[in-house]
């Protein structure tokens, strides 16, 4: 530090023996100018960095006006599947289109406050429905946005998943076709 007040207080000049270094590289690892607290220098990034992972939200989900938005749509394209299309045909929701990758995040039961309890619980072993509005942990909950023309035949369609993975938000949402 000494060094570097006296270059800066003291104009040099080509003769000056104080700048007798024999590069820049050995005035830049001088002991003077280098702190002794370097190592400080990559630990305060990494603490930093580590901290906003930790603060962070699991997914893209925030409770604002545009999502809140897409989950009213979500909701009113599945009260109108019942009712949609033409009478003893089939009938898929032209909401399918939409991208809900921006739902990622979203916790379990804000999604079934917006969307209404699920239709149907599933794991990579079981399918059941759900107990009260939401499913066992270890089951992802699904949304049915599409009608049989037969209700009575056995079929599939486009759903809408939570993908949870035994926690207590979607990790992802994201559309499956049931068969």
């Amino acid at each position: 530090m000494r060094a570097v007040l006296t270059l800066l207080a003291a104009p040099a000049s080509a003769t000056d023996s104080s700048l007798d270094f024999r590069s820049c590289h050995e005035w830049w690892h001088d002991r003077w100018v280098i702190s002794s607290y370097s190592h400080l220098q990559f630990a305060a990034p990494v603490a930093v960095a580590v901290f906003l992972l930790a603060c962070r939200t699991p997914g893209n989900y925030r409770n604002d006006a545009a999502h809140k938005q897409l989950l009213q749509t979500l909701r009113q394209c599945l009260v109108e599947v019942p009712i949609s299309g033409e009478k003893n045909k089939g009938f898929v929701s032209p909401c399918i289109g939409m991208d809900v990758a921006s739902l990622n995040g979203i916790s379990r039961s804000r999604l079934i406050d917006a969307l209404g309890p699920a239709r149907f619980c599933i794991s990579q072993n079981e399918t059941s429905f759900p107990e009260k509005d939401d499913c066992p942990a270890d089951q992802n909950p699904l949304w049915s946005f599409y009608r049989l023309a037969d209700p009575m035949a056995m079929g599939g369609g486009p759903e809408l998943v939570c993908m949870a993975n035994k926690s207590t938000y979607c990790v992802t949402l994201e559309w499956q076709r049931s068969r």
